[in-house]
C-alpha cells in the first residue's frame, strides 16, 4: 500500500540512550519499503557520519555554506557496505566534519532554510536524527500532533523522564501557537485575553507552581471561565488527540524494562502533562555485543556480518517470526496507552467521561509488552529493527495521517495553519 510521504523525527531527552543507532538502523529497515533519507541534525557530533564507514562528498556544510541543495548532499552506501544492493533506497545527509558554530547552533534563518529543504526532499520517508536534549533546534523539527519516535532505555532513568519533557514541549508549543496574541480564537472568547490564557499556560509549565499541575487542569480552568465553549473543545482535542510513540533500547526483559523505564515515563506524563494522551510502544532493541562491535567498525548493525554466520536453522526461525504479521496483530485497530480508543457513538463526551486510574493505563502497557514478548522473545536485534519499521508502516496505512510523523515541518508563523490541516 502506498503511504503518504512522511518526516519522522527520532529524539531523546538526554544522550547515551543509543538514539543514533536506533535512527540509523530504523531508516535502513524502512528503506526496504521505500526511498528513505536519514538526516543528521545532531550537528555537534556528526554521529551518523561516525557510524557509517563510507566517503561523504558533501554534507550540511555544503548545504549551508556552498549553495548545494539538500538532495546534492545525500550520500548512498557503496558496495563495500552493501555489496548486494539490498539498501539501494537508503541515503543519508551527514553533519559537518567538525563543529561549526553557525551550523551546530543555527539561527532562525538557517532553520527556516533547512525546514524548506526537508519539506521538498525527494523521499518516501525522511528520518531525522535530532540532537539529545531540548532546545529550539529540537522542538522546531517535531510534529504537532504526535511525538515522532522517542528513544529511552531502562539503564538511564534521567533520559526516561526527559523524554516526557519532549512531549510536554510539543504540546505547549502547539497551544501557545493557538493562543498567541492576534489569534482569531480571541474573537469569540468574550473578553478573555491572551494574558489570561498564557498566564494559565505559564503556571502549567512551571514545575514549581502546583496550582495548575497539568494540561487537564488547564482545560478545567478554561471550562470554568468559558463554560461549554467551542474553544474548550478545541483545546481538549489538541491534547486528547496527541499520540506518543516510544522505542526501548537495550531492552532487558519485560519486568525490568517496565519498572525502570515505561512505568516512570507514563506516570510522569500522567502527572505533569496529561492523562488523555495515547501512548504506543513501537518495540524495543535487545542489547547485543554485535551492535557494539558494529559501531566500533563504523558499520550499521543491520549491515554487520559477524565472523560466525547464522545457521540455516536460525535464519528459518527468524523467517517464521513473520514480523509484519506480528506488528499488525499487536497494534490491531486501536492503541493501548494512557487514553483508550475513541468512544463509540452515544458514549459520554471526553468532558463527562471519568478518567480511569493511572494503574489501568500501566496495566494496559504491561499487557502489551508481555504479549509482544511472547512473539518476539527469540527475535534477533536485526528483527527488532525490522519489527519497529513494520509497526510504523502499519500505522501509516491504518491510522490518521496526523498520528505518526508529519507530512511537512511547520515554522512558528505557520502553527495555526498546521493545526487547521491536522484537524481536517
Amino acid at each position: 500500500m502506498k503511504h503518504t510521504r512522511r518526516i519522522i523525527p527520532v529524539s531523546s531527552g538526554k544522550g547515551g540512550v543509543g538514539k543514533t543507532t536506533v535512527a540509523l538502523n530504523y531508516a535502513l529497515a524502512l528503506s526496504r519499503h521505500g526511498r528513505t533519507v536519514l538526516v543528521d541534525l545532531d550537528t555537534g557530533t556528526s554521529s551518523v557520519r561516525s557510524s557509517i564507514d563510507t566517503p561523504v562528498p558533501r554534507d550540511l556544510y555544503h548545504f549551508f555554506k556552498k549553495g548545494y541543495t539538500l538532495s546534492d548532499c545525500i550520500t548512498t552506501l557503496g558496495p563495500k557496505l552493501d555489496p548486494e544492493g539490498q539498501f539501494a533506497n537508503f541515503g543519508f545527509v551527514a553533519g559537518p566534519k567538525h563543529m561549526i558554530e553557525d551550523i551546530t547552533n543555527f539561527d532562525r534563518v538557517r532553520r527556516g532554510q533547512l525546514i524548506d529543504a526537508l519539506n521538498t526532499l525527494p523521499a518516501d520517508y525522511v528520518v531525522l536524527d535530532l540532537k539529545a536534549g531540548l532546545d529550539e533546534n529540537v522542538i522546531a523539527f517535531l510534529p504537532f500532533s504526535n511525538s515522532g519516535i522517542l528513544v529511552f532505555t531502562p539503564h538511564l532513568p534521567a533520559a526516561t523522564l526527559a523524554a516526557s519533557d519532549i512531549v510536554k514541549a510539543i504540546l505547549f508549543r502547539k497551544l501557545r501557537g493557538l493562543f498567541a496574541p492576534g489569534s482569531h480564537l480571541y474573537d469569540n472568547l468574550h473578553g478573555l485575553t491572551p494574558a489570561f490564557v498564557n498566564d494559565l499556560l505559564d503556571r502549567v509549565e512551571d514545575v514549581y507552581d502546583e496550582s495548575v499541575n497539568n494540561l487537564d487542569a488547564f482545560v478545567q480552568d478554561l471550562q470554568h471561565a468559558l463554560g461549554d465553549h467551542p474553544v474548550v473543545k478545541l483545546v481538549q482535542e489538541a491534547v486528547g488527540s496527541f499520540v506518543v510513540h516510544y522505542v526501548l533500547n537495550l531492552f532487558n526483559g519485560v519486568k525490568d524494562s517496565f519498572d525502570t523505564a515505561v512505568k516512570p515515563f507514563l506516570e510522569n506524563l500522567d502527572e505533569h502533562v496529561s492523562g488523555q494522551l495515547t501512548i504506543f510502544n513501537l518495540g524495543w532493541v535487545v542489547a547485543h555485543e554485535d551492535i557494539a562491535r558494529a559501531s566500533q567498525q563504523r558499520v550499521p548493525a543491520l549491515l554487520y556480518r559477524a565472523n560466525k554466520p547464522a545457521t540455516a536453522a536460525t535464519a528459518a526461525k527468524s523467517a517464521r517470526l513473520e514480523l509484519e504479521k506480528l506488528a499488525t496483530h499487536y497494534l490491531g485497530t486501536r492503541y493501548t496507552g494512557l487514553r483508550a480508543s475513541a468512544p463509540a457513538a452515544g458514549a459520554p463526551s471526553p468532558k463527562a467521561a471519568k478518567k480511569p486510574p493511572a494503574s489501568h493505563y500501566l496495566e494496559g502497557q504491561l499487557d502489551t509488552m508481555q504479549r509482544m514478548y511472547e512473539g518476539l522473545h527469540s527475535a534477533s536485534y536485526r528483527d527488532n529493527f525490522r519489527y519497529i519499521a513494520h509497526r510504523s508502516l502499519h500505522i501509516l496505512s491504518s491510522r490518521r495521517i496526523a498520528d505518526f510523523g508529519a507530512t511537512r515541518i511547520y515554522k512558528d508563523d505557520e502553527l495555526r495553519q498546521a493545526f487547521k490541516l491536522i484537524r481536517a
